[in-house]
């Protein structure tokens, strides 16, 4: 056999100092084994662990998602709220500016020209059907404001100022200016404080019948409507108020979320003020004065 150089076996003992003696693997000077240097092993996760992390996580959103959805919506309907309220009130003044004239068309500023009291009740209802001051003196024909010039007043602001895509006359929800989603405040009011005894008035201020039926209604170009407390240019009911959802037809269409209604007050120099009206507000919606005050 030819012999190593002693250069050679001198690498041949440094290299197989280098290895374990482990009696594993075979080699072929010896009955034992060679065991190669160990290694650190980097464990990861097992298929268990991600699934319970992904259950974790699922569970986690589920519970916050529908809480940061709302606080979207609430923080959406709210600034469309600032830019109707603002649109519609640029409107109005707009409108009496280009009459050129103190517009009588309003509730006085300071409330009524009396202290009231009610001399009559509906028996059905419960409610007042007949008032008189309280010094025993009957109203006068101005007693909540003026409203002369109304009819004037309106066909400017939605024939000249606003620009108007659909009008209904009346019978709102067949014409399509509501859909059947919008409820009347009587309904509203009677889910929220059921009153066997004495049921709401469906008849009274924006109840559903009204809104759907005999009240008038406006489409605005950009989806806002606006439902009059009466008809349009009803001479012998003229009232000054108006009823609006900031976001048209699109969700929630509730009272307190994206329906508000609007009331003109002023005195005889004209409209000064629009005021915030609050003849309904669904559960866990806003007053239109808070919406108004909410900076």
């Amino acid at each position: 056999m030819k012999r190593l150089s002693k250069k050679a076996a001198t690498l041949f003992g440094e290299n197989m100092t280098k290895l374990q003696y482990d009696g594993s693997s075979s080699y072929a000077c010896g009955g034992g084994s060679l065991k190669a240097p160990k290694h650190d092993i980097i464990s990861g996760f097992t298929l268990a662990e991600v699934l319970i992390t992904l259950g974790i996580i699922g569970v986690v959103a589920a519970l916050t998602m529908p809480v940061i959805t709302e606080n979207v919506q609430k923080n959406v309907l709210k600034n469309q709220f600032k830019k109707v309220y603002s649109t519609f009130s640029q409107g109005v003044f707009q409108a009496q500016n280009q009459l050129d004239m103190p517009i009588a068309c309003s509730y006085w500023l300071n409330g009524g020209l009396c202290e009231t009291v009610c001399t009559e009740y509906d028996p059905v209802y419960n409610n007042c059907k007949t008032w008189q001051c309280k010094d025993g003196s009957s109203l006068s024909a101005n007693h909540n404001g003026i409203r002369e010039d109304c009819a004037v007043f309106e066909e400017e602001l939605f024939n000249k100022v606003f620009k108007v895509v659909k009008f209904c006359e009346d019978n709102a929800l067949a014409s399509g200016c509501l859909t059947s989603e919008y409820r009347g405040t009587d309904k509203v009011k009677a889910e929220q404080n059921p009153n066997p005894e004495y049921p709401y008035n469906p008849n009274s201020a924006f109840s559903d019948t009204n809104i759907k039926n005999n009240y008038s209604s406006w489409i605005l170009a950009d989806g806002t409507v606006i439902i009059k407390y009466g008809k349009y240019k009803d001479t012998s009911k003229s009232v000054p108020i108006y009823t609006v959802d900031i976001n048209g037809h699109k969700k929630p269409n509730k009272w307190g979320y994206d329906v508000f209604t609007f009331q003109l007050k002023g005195d005889k120099g004209g409209i000064k003020k629009i005021d915030g009206l609050d003849y309904a507000s669904e559960k866990g919606g806003k007053t239109t004065m808070q919406m108004i005050q909410d900076k």
